[in-house]
């Protein structure tokens, strides 16, 4: 399968996901707004995809139409995705310079066999099993700085278990919790997602195992595409690498924090 059709078929599953986690959609000028309001702390349920021709248009055009949908719903955040790697280029320094962040995103998806595996022990599990040590790892996580954020970015979970089947893959080091991540499933294509080692763990191998471990259990589900997402410019994408991910597109997420 070639490059595009895979980007094409991956990009239809984060819409679907999308339409399936959100309370309500709406038309912007330029794509359309993702929203679940019961979780308006968590940026990635609340944001607007820029999906529509480019153009011509600026940096403070595409702002504009965040601050007014996001706004009109009462979020103090703004982000768009935007699905052009070209125009997002183009945009990214303008973004900074309205204070945005802008981050490019690499698409990856496993079409080889990884080059090594890890020996840890993985468990699956559902959410409820999952959810203490769900916690614990946001609690470590910068962006959830209230118990209230901590509490909607783990609930989120529950609806990804519910509207894509998520399962939570979990390495143990002497049967402590130590590295998870997550697994949604819709049809034959599936997302890797949320990789996260506890940092006194960090360096054995754990993260890869988790990962080898829900891309094994997505294809036994009959899943023939498994991807996950990347941050571009971090390390990461070549530990994906060695598990068998490519590259397979890119695009562009730009963030602007309440003040």
């Amino acid at each position: 399968m070639s490059s595009p059709d895979l980007a094409a078929r991956i990009r239809d599953f984060e819409r679907e996901l999308e339409l399936r986690c959100s309370t309500l959609t709406e038309p912007t000028a330029f794509g359309t707004a993702f929203l679940n309001l019961d979780f308006p702390l968590r940026y990635d349920s609340n944001f607007v995809w820029v999906d529509r021709p480019l153009r011509g248009v600026d940096a403070d055009a595409l702002a504009a139409d965040a601050d007014r949908v996001l706004g009109e719903h009462g979020l103090a955040h703004r982000k768009l995705y935007v699905d052009d790697d070209l125009h997002g280029s183009r945009l990214a320094a303008a973004f900074l310079d309205l204070g945005w962040s802008a981050e490019r995103l690499l698409i990856m998806a496993q079409v080889r066999e990884p080059e090594h595996r890890s020996a840890a022990e993985v468990s699956e599990q559902d959410f409820a099993e999952a959810r203490p040590f769900l916690e614990l790892v946001l609690r470590r996580q910068p962006y959830a700085d209230s118990e209230e954020a901590v509490r909607q970015l783990t609930e989120i979970r529950g609806v990804y278990e519910r509207e894509a089947g998520a399962r939570f893959f979990v390495a143990d080091v002497d049967g402590q919790p130590a590295s998870v991540c997550e697994l949604y499933v819709l049809g034959d294509v599936a997302q890797v997602e949320d990789v996260n080692t506890l940092e006194e763990f960090r360096g054995r191998g754990l993260g890869s195992a988790v990962v080898l471990a829900a891309a094994a259990s997505a294809r036994t589900r009959g899943c023939d595409v498994v991807f996950l997402i990347a941050d571009d410019a971090d390390w990461p994408k070549d530990l994906y690498a060695r598990l068998g991910f490519d590259p397979v597109g890119r695009f562009w997420s730009f963030v602007r924090t309440p003040s």
